[in-house]
């Protein structure tokens, strides 16, 4: 790369890092760094009607706005199942604010009645009118007699006025359409069911035309007024047909479009039409709205809100501020010890680290990506990846300096040859990724979407800086006569004279597998004696209470509380009032009507003395039970989303190594490696449940993901290196290849590990005991990550290619001798 040309990739990365960092800068930076020193606000980016002030945070980050619906069960009709309704409601609730652009809602059942609904980044008006409609969309016509349209006075009285365009109008605010009478006085048109009559099939004559009969694809359109937007419909056949017989009889007179009982358009009908109609003029927020609500389905039963406020965070502030604080460290930590090791190229690395997570946090809040734990955890993951690719690049730099190359040459072709295992690695866990978002998309399962979501653009910006930043850095820093010394570079020629011959990890291959199956084994034993594992709060049934402090209440002195009598999952947040949202597993003893006789003391009567004890009196808000906040569907889709995605990796290894032969093995290998750490962590987990009462929550899948995820690109970087050594050396036998490809990156697999390790540890020790569910599955998959990328994953394909395999099947099933017949 010419110098010039260098300089000019590193110009506009300093700016676009310098416009990235602004842009992301926090509004209340002091919340996350030294409060000693006067960091400037965060302003944000504001164009025109274009707001990014600040990060959407989902509900464990920021929290967002707590709804409780209630069903007004007077309005069901006979014979529908409540329980089946109410479902049905939180169903399309959850479809109603995804479509809005929000993710990470929860929804519950809370009692038999109601749905306790929390939505981050929402005000409580725009959600009351989002999640709180019936939308239940009807088509009327006015009630006609002799030419005239028959109205009502605000007195009741009935008057009719000539049909003409003139006589009538309508009134937005009030829902209704407004007529004019002879002698000057005003009324409401009395408006009707549209419902097709003449020439119409039998089995929907006298059937209204409503809501049910549209597609599920309307769409926000400019009106034909102009300066104002439309909402474009289109019926299903049986609803076209209806349409059709309406328009027909309508045309040159109004159809009103009703919206849970308030007329919102009453266009005059010009001709007969079919499938396709639109609702205008509207504003751009009303006409997006209305779109949603449509496309999501009218609700089953009619709710009313309850009860609406603010509340904070779920991990609770505390834990979310030192969470930042501490990644802010192991971050720091991260980049100190690649300077450290790798002198000039850890400098570079370090600005290319810089740039990617300026990057990538500025797409976040663009998009906007809402960002919940389970996207901080792949953000930290791609960051791992980053870290990975300009480790494999220093490490190729320094095999060339090795074999006695100029700077300039080395770092060409350390570039280049580092470039197929930055690819391989990374496309297969972009593979996993979209499998995963499709599989969260089909399955409703936003935390496995957003993980997705977040890696993937994590990966393509570390593929970006990678390969684009790190590389114009290395050649205008190679261009500088002083910087051209090999000791900068973390390279000492006179040691590189004595070189170690390579580890015989092949001869010692069964060890290792003798190790892992006796490292797997408690694990597995775990899992088979039920329950297999502990499922945590948002997996089950659990109780809900509020509390009103006479005083206000430290939220982290309740989870003191709750956790020293046997709850140290509950959640607890705060709402706007002050009051204390407590969602606990379910207690026992606890229930809303007292038995006959005494009554028993509970977990609730014991949790309320201690509370009162401890923090003052209090009054208690309500107090009911509530079903899980996800589902247990998620973690079997998980396992599937886990299952095809080994098989798309099984099938890109082997297309990707298809130069050498047997390629299938290696992507075998890989997922045997993937299934040895799976295993590995699960089996960890039951075993922690069963001993230490460790429960496994959204967290723990998050981490599973984020695990396996390492596991994968750790894998197809060895091997990346296996192909190339036996291209370069084709008569050498594959053990010894594997031996100096192991040799060779073991110094890579250690760094990258240990810098995960580092932030995953700083996280442990400083964030509290709120996220430590994640960090631990983070840690576990790390170091079993590590260790079968080189003792497993490498050591599967030498036996397969050994014989081994073979011969122990052999031994397995013998073959019986076939008789020779004269």
């Amino acid at each position: 790369m010419p110098r010039w040309q260098a300089l000019a990739i590193v110009a506009f990365t300093v700016a676009i890092t310098a416009l990235a960092v602004v842009v992301v800068w926090p509004g209340a930076p002091k919340r996350y760094l030294p409060d000693s020193i006067p960091w400037p606000k965060g302003r944000g980016l504001k164009i025109g009607d274009f707001d990014r002030r600040a990060m959407r945070l989902g509900l464990d980050l920021r929290g967002g706005t707590f709804i409780l619906l209630e069903a007004d069960v007077a309005r069901v009709p006979q014979g529908v199942d409540i329980d089946s309704a109410l479902e049905g409601a939180r169903q399309i609730i959850e479809r109603r604010v995804n479509a809005f652009g929000v993710a990470e809602t929860e929804i519950q059942r809370q009692g038999r009645y109601r749905l306790a609904v929390q939505i981050p980044g929402v005000s409580p008006e725009v959600a009351r009118q989002l999640i709180g409609q019936t939308a239940r969309l009807e088509f009327l016509e006015p009630l006609q007699e002799e030419g005239n349209f028959i109205c009502t006075s605000p007195e009741g009285a009935i008057f009719a006025t000539p049909s003409i365009s003139g006589n009538y109008f309508l009134d937005r605010e009030a829902g209704v359409v407004r007529c004019l009478g002879p002698g000057g006085e005003t009324g409401q048109m009395i408006l009707n069911p549209a419902v097709c009559r003449e020439g119409c099939p039998a089995d929907l004559r006298g059937i209204p035309l409503t809501g049910a009969f549209l597609k599920p694809n309307s769409r926000v359109e400019q009106a034909p007024e102009g300066g104002a937007f439309a909402v474009t419909l289109e019926f299903t056949d049986r609803g076209a047909t209806i349409f059709s017989d309406v328009t027909r009889r309508l045309v040159g007179f109004p159809l009103a479009i009703a919206l849970d009982g308030k007329v919102i358009s009453a266009p005059v009908v010009q001709q007969q039409l079919s499938s396709n109609a639109i609702i205008s003029p509207l504003q751009l927020d009303e006409a997006k709205q209305l779109s949603v609500l449509l496309n999501s389905g009218a609700l089953p039963v009619p709710m009313k809100v309850i009860q609406e406020t603010q509340v904070d965070a779920t991990l609770g502030d505390t834990t979310v501020r030192h969470a930042a604080q501490a990644a802010l460290i192991g971050i720091g930590a991260v980049l100190f010890f690649m300077v450290a090791y790798y002198r000039a190229q850890g400098v570079i690395a370090a600005l290319s680290l810089t740039t990617y997570a300026a990057i990538v946090l500025f797409i976040f809040k663009m998009w906007p990506v809402t960002l919940t734990l389970a996207g901080l955890a792949a953000f930290v993951l791609s960051v791992g990846m980053a870290v990975d690719a300009n480790i494999l690049i220093a490490e190729r730099l320094r095999e060339e300096l090795r074999a006695g190359r100029s700077l300039a040459v080395a770092t060409n072709l350390a570039l280049d040859r580092a470039w197929p295992s930055i690819r391989d690695s990374n496309v297969s866990t972009l593979i996993t990724t979209g499998i995963l978002w499709w599989f969260g998309d089909q399955f409703n399962a936003s935390l496995i979407k957003g993980f997705a979501l977040t890696l993937a653009i994590g990966v393509l910006v570390s593929m970006f800086t990678a390969m684009v930043v790190t590389r114009a850095y290395m050649h205008l820093l190679a261009s500088i006569p002083a910087a051209r010394r090999i000791a900068l570079w973390g390279w000492k020629p006179k040691i590189a004279a004595t070189k170690q011959p390579p580890l015989d990890f092949a001869r010692r291959r069964w060890w290792f597998f003798a190790f892992s199956l006796l490292v797997l084994l408690p694990g597995l034993i775990s899992l088979a004696i039920p329950p297999a594992l502990k499922p945590g709060i948002e997996f089950t049934n659990g109780t809900t209470f509020t509390l009103r402090f006479a005083e206000p209440a430290d939220p982290e002195a309740v989870r003191s509380v709750l956790a020293h009598l046997g709850h140290p999952n509950a959640r607890v947040q705060v709402s706007q009032e002050g009051d204390i949202i407590i969602r606990t597993s379910e207690l026992k003893g606890a229930a809303n009507a007292p038995p006959v006789g005494p009554t028993p003391p509970s977990e609730r009567d014991a949790i309320e003395r201690e509370l009162r004890e401890q923090l003052g009196p209090f009054q208690t808000i309500n107090f009911e039970t509530v079903s899980e906040v996800v589902s247990r569907a998620i973690g079997r889709s998980s396992a599937v989303a886990v299952g095809v995605a080994s098989i798309a990796i099984l099938l890109y290894i082997s297309w990707a190594f298809r130069q050498l032969p047997r390629a299938h093995r290696y992507g075998i290998a890989a997922v045997v490696a993937l299934l040895h750490d799976a295993l590995f962590v699960v089996g960890s987990f039951s075993i922690l449940g069963k001993v230490a009462g460790m429960e496994v929550s959204t967290m723990f899948i998050t981490g599973l993901l984020t695990a396996l995820g390492f596991s994968v690109h750790d894998t197809i970087v060895v091997f990346d290196k296996m192909r190339e050594n036996a291209r370069l050396h084709p008569d050498v036998p594959l053990p010894e290849v594997a031996n100096a490809s192991l040799t060779e990156t073991l110094p890579r697999s250690l760094n990258t590990s240990l810098t995960l390790i580092i932030t995953a540890v700083s996280l442990l020790l400083l964030s509290g005991a709120t996220i430590r569910p994640l960090l631990v599955v983070i840690l576990l998959g790390t170091i079993t990550g590590t260790y079968s990328s080189i003792f497993v994953a490498t050591q599967v394909v030498v036996a397969w290619h050994e014989g081994d395999l073979a011969r122990i099947w052999q031994r397995i099933f013998p073959r019986r001798p076939v008789e020779a017949r004269a």
